[in-house]
């Protein structure tokens, strides 16, 4: 994950609280996403 990918806290803030569960869901993404890109390119270097 490159770090322009990063979003800052405050787009999980809300009021006075941190919402954990929007934060962990973006994570989570970021993962899902980093992941099938790299599977893409472990099946074209198995070609």
């Amino acid at each position: 994950m490159e770090e322009e990918n990063k979003p800052p806290f405050v787009n999980f803030i809300q009021e006075d609280r941190f919402d954990l569960n929007s934060y962990l869901n973006y994570l989570f993404n970021q993962f899902n996403e980093y992941v099938s890109k790299h599977m893409d390119d472990v099946k074209m270097m198995e070609q």
